[in-house]
């Protein structure tokens, strides 16, 4: 086994002790089970309620949410995200001062931790589509179909968790974690993105819990373990002993 198999060998088991460690306490723990519990009871007597009446909407207001659904495509703000962590290291070597590149590597690493949220709850979100191989909401009007198809490869075909809820909450929660001034506009942007889903028929209610709560619990769980070390050793340089 190559040095580079073994250290990579050695992350994956350091983060699963890691995740072990966190499971019984919040974002996991009870909070887990309540929302688990709240899934399965949308699932079954709210779900199919909801999406029949969001298929009468009128078609103003339809054309409103296919404009709005757009900003939980993830590319667009990844591509965003990594200019200005691209601008910040530009900024960073061109600071003639100690503490202002400091910052810079600070803002750098916030912006790193917003697109490492979006990856790993956008690729959990993947894994729990092909598991659980939920129907979307157009094969209930098209097929009467209402259910379970586990490890199904189809992604398109499979609605839990909602990836466009995934995305936008992940980058929603991820800045207001690193910079919580801006609070209503992040709930209103993923609010409104969340909402789109369900009106569009794209996804069921549950579907944009789950999403939405994946990627709350990678935001908080990634800040805990990789943000705060890093932008603490960054902006107190004397508590990392340099």
């Amino acid at each position: 086994m190559t040095d580079r198999a073994s250290k990579m060998l050695s992350h994956l088991g350091f983060a699963w002790r890691v995740f072990l460690g966190d499971l019984p306490r919040p974002p996991l723990g009870w909070v887990l089970l309540l929302v688990t519990g709240a899934c399965l009871v949308l699932g079954i007597f709210v779900d199919r309620v909801v999406i029949r009446a969001a298929a009468e909407i009128g078609e103003t207001y339809r054309r409103a949410f296919e404009v709005v659904t757009t900003l939980g495509d993830a590319t667009g703000w990844l591509i965003l995200l990594l200019a200005g962590i691209a601008v910040c290291i530009i900024l960073k070597r061109r600071s003639a001062h100690p503490e202002t590149r400091e910052r810079w590597i600070a803002h750098a690493h916030r912006l790193w931790f917003v697109v490492l949220t979006i990856l790993v709850s956008g690729a959990l979100h993947h894994l729990l589509k092909i598991v659980i191989g939920r129907y979307r909401p157009r094969y209930l009007f098209s097929e009467e179909l209402y259910g379970l198809s586990p490890f199904s490869f189809e992604i398109a075909r499979n609605s839990f968790p909602s990836g466009h809820t995934q995305t936008i909450v992940a980058i929603c929660c991820a800045l207001y974690l690193a910079y919580p001034r801006h609070a209503a506009l992040y709930v209103a942007l993923a609010g409104t993105v969340a909402l789109s889903r369900v009106a569009l028929l794209a996804h069921y209610p549950s579907d944009v819990l789950g999403g939405a709560y994946l990627s709350i619990c990678t935001a908080i769980l990634l800040k805990r373990h990789y943000l705060d070390p890093r932008v603490t050793r960054v902006l107190n340089p004397a508590e990392s002993g340099r």
